[in-house]
């Protein structure tokens, strides 16, 4: 049957973002549990840190698997099976338990991220993958603006039990779109013969081995290891230094994410490939400076008006990245370069969140969002000289035979 690529990416894009709202069910409704069973706040954040390591220490490992199965059958299984693992955690209590299942769901995180990243070209297109990859972010943080407060009221009426059923039910929707669908991206072959670990090697050094890649990733990874402070950070701003209620505080949270939603949706499928080096930067100062105007002024509206600045600013700043290494990498290490780059920008966002506490405790709220956005500006305005520097002409990848719109459906 003949689909429009354009309605399949939709349908794609629709299913990711359900599959990511279901993301926000489960880690709001486990928070709750913990919280409600009398856990310590280091139990709350191993629960965090277990949801994200498996992408920064088994992303690379598995990336060449990414690289060498057909990636819509790869989805489908990833997926079915994280539906069984969500299961279990919505009849598990035991802590230890929760946490080794959520290791498991990470660890198919990293499989289904990339995989998904080398399938959007495959439906629309390599000329369109942009504008693909905008789409995806755009459903993304759509599940992600809705899902902790659809959370909170499943967890309210119902229980934490049915919110982790729901997120079940949309990773087993994600796995029936992609085989309803039967989109297709079929491995490109790369070096005969070479070990598993070669081939690991072999997604690392394509990155490393191109200058503006290497300059990118270095200069994102620095810059979020200061911006993921204000994961930790905000709530003793919010409610120190702004007095802001809880619903206040719901409020100043979401803005950053709606501000993603923007981005995703109106500016980002804009963005010429040639200006992505420029924008990648500007979007570093950009979150750098609405952080520090936030702490600075410590006035409700302005803040606001920053948290959805900085939402802009992170959506820009991945959407440059993935753009980037489609362009500039082989499709045949293109998943591996996927998964080692998720890896260190995930790492960076763990650092972060780890310095969180700490810094918060110490210096306070106001301060420690100051310290966030003073280190994004230096990590960033440090790197602005290899960024704006002419980068020369893409890489084999686009030198590549293209493949033609929607070759990638059945």
């Amino acid at each position: 049957m003949h689909r429009k690529p354009a309605v399949v990416l939709s349908a794609v894009a629709a299913a990711y973002g359900l599959s990511s709202l279901g993301d926000q069910l489960a880690i709001v409704a486990l928070t709750l549990r913990l919280h409600d069973q009398g856990q310590s706040g280091m139990a709350i954040s191993a629960l965090v840190i277990a949801s994200v390591l498996p992408v920064v220490v088994v992303g690379p490992l598995v990336g060449p698997l990414v690289d060498r199965v057909e990636s819509g059958r790869l989805i489908v299984a990833v997926t079915s099976c994280q539906a069984v693992v969500t299961l279990g955690l919505a009849f598990v209590s035991d802590v230890a338990a929760t946490i080794a299942l959520l290791v498991v769901l990470g660890a198919g995180l990293a499989l289904v991220t990339p995989a998904l990243q080398l399938v959007v070209p495959s439906i629309i297109g390599e000329d369109a993958a942009a504008r693909g990859y905008a789409q995806l972010e755009t459903f993304r943080s759509a599940g992600n603006v809705a899902g902790p407060a659809l959370a909170g009221l499943l967890v309210a009426a119902f229980g934490d039990r049915t919110a982790l059923v729901c997120d079940a039910a949309s990773f087993a929707v994600m796995a029936a779109v992609l085989l309803a669908l039967k989109v297709r991206r079929e491995p490109v072959h790369g070096t005969p013969g070479a070990s598993w670990l070669a081939q690991v090697r072999e997604g690392v050094g394509v990155l490393g081995s191109d200058r503006l890649l290497r300059t990118a990733i270095l200069a994102l990874a620095s810059a979020i290891v200061f911006t993921a402070v204000l994961s930790v950070a905000r709530v003793f701003f919010i409610r120190d230094d702004l007095a802001a209620s809880d619903t206040g505080y719901g409020v100043l949270v979401t803005a950053h994410t709606v501000g993603m939603l923007l981005s995703s949706a109106f500016l980002a499928p804009r963005v010429p490939l040639a200006w992505q080096p420029r924008v990648l930067a500007g979007s570093g100062i950009l979150m750098g400076a609405a952080l520090i105007a936030s702490a600075s002024v410590r006035l409700f509206a302005v803040t606001f008006v920053a948290f959805v600045v900085t939402g802009v600013a992170n959506s820009l700043q991945g959407l440059a990245i993935r753009n980037l290494i489609h362009a500039r990498v082989p499709a045949a290490v293109r998943g591996r370069a996927f998964a080692s780059s998720g890896a260190a920008l995930n790492g960076a966002n763990v650092v972060g969140t780890a310095l969180g506490g700490p810094t918060a405790t110490a210096l306070g709220g106001a301060a420690a969002l100051q310290v966030a956005g003073a280190g994004t500006l230096l990590a960033t305005v440090a790197a602005c000289p290899a960024l704006f520097r002419r980068s020369g002409a893409p890489r084999e990848a686009l030198e590549a035979p293209r493949d033609p719109v929607g070759e990638g459906l059945d």
